[in-house]
Order: structure tokens, then sequence, then C-alpha cells
């Protein structure tokens, strides 16, 4: 059964990660499948995305940039193995759903 974890950063969410599959190895089991949450805002450009986004609390990592930044984060935390996936959370609807299928999703390749 797939794990959801939320965490302060990438060197917190490995150790979690860790931790997780450590626990499911000592059981005998299978390491479950962990998928990160990122809070998410894009724009065309970083200095965009960080006007629009205004002043929310951080609930767990995240990522304020462009689509192929993104990309790069979620390609990392695969392969360096902090998460097998990720969960995108948005707080606005400010073009990120459109700028996540245009130019977000091209980028990502399967592993």
């Amino acid at each position: 059964m797939p794990v959801r974890i939320s965490a302060v950063d990438l060197r917190d969410a490995a150790r979690k990660s860790s931790a997780i599959r450590a626990q499911a190895h000592e059981r005998g089991e299978a390491a479950p499948e962990v998928f990160l949450d990122v809070e998410v805002h894009i724009d065309r450009d970083a200095k965009a995305a960080l006007r629009a986004l205004g002043d929310h609390e951080r609930e767990s990592v995240r990522y304020v940039g462009t689509p192929r930044g993104l990309a790069g984060l979620i390609s990392d935390v695969q392969r360096l193995g902090i998460a097998d996936g990720v969960i995108l959370l948005t707080r606005s609807e400010h073009q990120v759903a459109d700028l996540m299928l245009d130019e977000l999703a091209p980028g990502l390749k399967a592993s």
C-alpha cells in the first residue's frame, strides 16, 4: 500500500522515506511506494511565480519557479530515492494547471 509523506525539506523527506522502508524491511514486508507532497506554484518565469505566491504558510516541501525547474525537482526526488513519486499541491488556479499540462508534462519522462 502506498504511503504519502509531508516534509519540511528534501533531507527530512529522505529521512522519513528511509524510515518507512526500513520498518517494512524489519517486518519482512516489501517496501511500500512513497509519495512526497510538494506545494507548487509555477509560472513562466521564477520572479512571476514568487510575486503571485504571496505569503502562504508552508506545510510541506515547496517549489516556486518554472515548469522546467519543477520537472528537474521531480526527477531528482525519484533519482535520489527520496520518494517514488510526488503529489503536486497547488494553492491557486493562477494558470498552474495549464502550465503543468503544456510545459511540465512533456518534460517528464517515465522511469
